[in-house]
């Protein structure tokens, strides 16, 4: 039989000493107790280094946790802080360009006011200019439907720009002073000598061409219009002498010319329109 075995072999003694430690483990266990004893001493001082590896497992363990969702929180408030930075310097921006466009506008009506008293202006904003030659032409917002006719003189607050050589109802097309057909009558503030001023073609400066030998003129003198040619009214600004050389055929001098207008920022112009005092001809 299997009981007889089991109590042959000795093995009766264990299973006795198990019971005794599980009856006086379950007799000494109440929770309000003011002492342990032996056996719960030493079995919590054995268990002791599990408990407190399985609580730092646990605390890592909800550690990690906690940081993935902090991070998922500071990752949520960059993106909002970026979108915010940017939407202010968006607004900056804005603001910056108004206030330039306004000092600008400020200084065409600066201009406008000290215009001859005979002459009307028209401003328009540059909306376009031609890509295969960028100093040829420029397209401003104004047309035939605001009165613009060909060959009105375009300015800005700084001097001449150039005149409209073509039209539609709503645009006109205005060629620069600096292109080769833009030639200009022209004075020296000065000394009040006569030529005529070009451009070049390409670059940004202009050619003033065809006055005399012995004429007074001298470096970083001003060049103005000289009403000649029945285009340009007299006294509009072009721009200043930077250089002076002899013609080829020596007997006629010639100056390199830099306008006032900067032509690669061009934004607004004034069009000069017909005189307030003249009289249409039927």
């Amino acid at each position: 039989m299997v009981l007889p075995m089991f109590w042959k072999k000795g093995k009766w003694i264990f299973f006795i000493i198990a019971v005794c430690v599980l009856l006086t483990v379950a007799h000494n266990t109440g929770l309000e107790r003011n002492k342990l004893t032996f056996l719960e001493v030493w079995l919590r001082d054995m268990l002791a280094p599990l408990e407190s590896g399985a609580t730092a497992v646990l605390s890592g363990v909800r550690g990690i946790g906690g940081y993935f969702a902090g991070y998922q929180d500071m990752v949520q408030e960059r993106d909002k802080l970026i979108k915010e930075v940017a939407d202010l310097k968006e607004e900056v921006n804005s603001l910056k360009e108004a206030g330039l466009e306004n000092a600008r506008l400020r200084k065409l009506l600066m201009m406008k006011e000290n215009m001859e008293p005979d002459w009307e202006v028209l401003p328009a904003k540059v909306i376009g200019r031609d890509t295969e030659n960028w100093y040829h032409s420029i397209i401003i917002n104004k047309g035939m439907a605001d009165g613009l006719e060909k060959d009105m003189v375009v300015i800005n607050y700084d001097g001449l720009v150039g005149r409209i050589i073509a039209l539609t109802q709503n645009t006109a097309e205005v060629l620069l002073l600096l292109d080769r057909g833009g030639a200009v009558g022209c004075l020296v503030q000065l000394s009040r000598t006569p030529g005529v001023v070009e451009g070049q073609g390409s670059g940004k400066m202009l050619r003033m061409v065809h006055f005399p030998h012995d004429a007074d003129i001298q470096e970083n003198q001003i060049v103005l219009t000289s009403g000649l040619g029945g285009i340009y009214p007299a006294g509009l600004r072009i721009g200043y002498i930077t250089k002076i050389e002899v013609e080829p055929n020596g007997l006629m001098k010639q100056a390199e010319v830099k306008p006032f207008v900067d032509f690669d920022r061009l934004e607004e112009v004034l069009v000069l329109t017909k005189p307030k005092n003249e009289v249409s001809v039927p």
